[in-house]
């Protein structure tokens, strides 16, 4: 064998010691727990518009880890996501034919939104308790930036303002809406309102007297989006 032969054998030998021993490290590393790959399963869940499927496995690994905070805000998002969902719902029949069905579907979506509001109200002073520092302030920051929406598509517009200002204040990167990937991954072509747009909005119509406001915009409405972690 030549010398130059011989240098490329021993180098992909290197190298692929080099990838044996990292792959060796990596498979013998720490395990996802079980309540972990459950909570990634309730994500996906999440994700594809699954919501009952995604609520149910949240709310079994609270039940298993009260302090669990990743499970409790996943409730709540789960929750708020079916409030929209219903609410959009009604606002696609027809008010002349369909009024008991509207009725209903409202009334479904208000308590859904209301029991999201509850457990977002939990998981933030839950996450506040332990101090907001840099290694929990996205997070506190996104479930703010939800409650925000929850508070918004329930009319308590002025306490929309202030969980999406005090959201971003935390996280300022909040102002630039779902990334490409994301919103990709649900199926949205054109990026929609961020907290930032909407909070614009809010302030204007606000400073206006009463009589001159114009606050609940159905269709824009209902493109908000739960913002995620990652």
């Amino acid at each position: 064998m030549d010398e130059k032969g011989y240098r490329l054998l021993r180098n992909s030998a290197i190298v692929l010691t080099i990838a044996w021993v990292g792959w060796t490290l990596y498979a013998s590393g720490p395990k996802p727990s079980a309540a972990e790959q459950e909570l990634a399963a309730a994500t996906r869940y999440l994700e594809d518009g699954q919501l009952r499927q995604a609520l149910d496995i949240f709310s079994s690994v609270y039940r298993e880890q009260p302090d669990n905070t990743g499970a409790l805000r996943g409730q709540a998002q789960a929750l708020m996501r079916m409030g929209i969902r219903q609410s959009a719902e009604a606002g696609r029949l027809d008010p002349a034919g369909q009024a008991e069905q509207i009725a209903a579907l409202q009334q479904q979506a208000s308590e859904r939104l209301r029991q999201s509001l509850a457990l977002y109200d939990q998981a933030i002073e839950q996450e506040a308790a332990r101090g907001v520092d840099e290694k929990n302030r996205r997070a506190q920051g996104v479930a703010l930036a939800n409650r925000g929406i929850v508070r918004d598509q329930l009319g308590d517009y002025a306490g929309a303002l202030a969980d999406y200002r005090e959201a971003l204040r935390l996280e300022p990167k909040l102002a630039e809406g779902p990334g490409l990937l994301t919103r990709f991954l649900r199926n949205q072509a054109e990026r929609p309102p961020s907290i930032a747009d909407r909070a614009r909005y809010i302030a204007e119509q606000l400073a206006k007297p009463a009589s001159e406001r114009l606050l609940r915009l159905p269709e824009r409405d209902m493109e908000q989006r739960a913002y995620r972690l990652d």
